[in-house]
């Protein structure tokens, strides 16, 4: 198998999805891994969703793996959402973003019902 290749019935490195909660918040939540493969896409539906939504929820919950690349995705969406916050429940994307410094800019939070309009 060659590189970048993925075995069949395998799930992808990367799922996200795009919701909307009855209070009109956006919700994108990813599932895999965040990393040189995969924050192409990560950063276009994260940008998509900061242009649309006045307050977006990233929920991490599902991530296995966040490379320096999609730090960096996360400090744009950041940079660029009027309010942006995301969802972390899992020790080594907390770490990883504590030890980056990333998150002491973000509103991180353990659960979606943490995050209020």
């Amino acid at each position: 198998m060659l590189p970048g290749q993925r075995v069949p019935g395998e799930a992808p490195p990367l799922a996200v999805t795009t919701s909307r909660r009855k209070d009109g918040v956006l919700v994108l939540t990813a599932v895999g891994e965040i990393d040189a493969a995969t924050v192409g896409r990560f950063r276009t539906e994260l940008s998509g969703a900061c242009g649309k939504g006045k307050h977006v929820i990233l929920d991490l919950s599902g991530v296995r793996f966040l490379s320096c690349a999609g730090l960096q995705a996360l400090e744009e969406a950041n940079a660029v959402s009027p309010r942006f916050s995301v969802i972390v429940k899992t020790a080594l994307v907390s770490r990883i973003l504590d030890v980056s410094g990333v998150g002491a800019d973000l509103d991180v939070r353990w659960d979606l019902e943490d995050v209020r309009v």
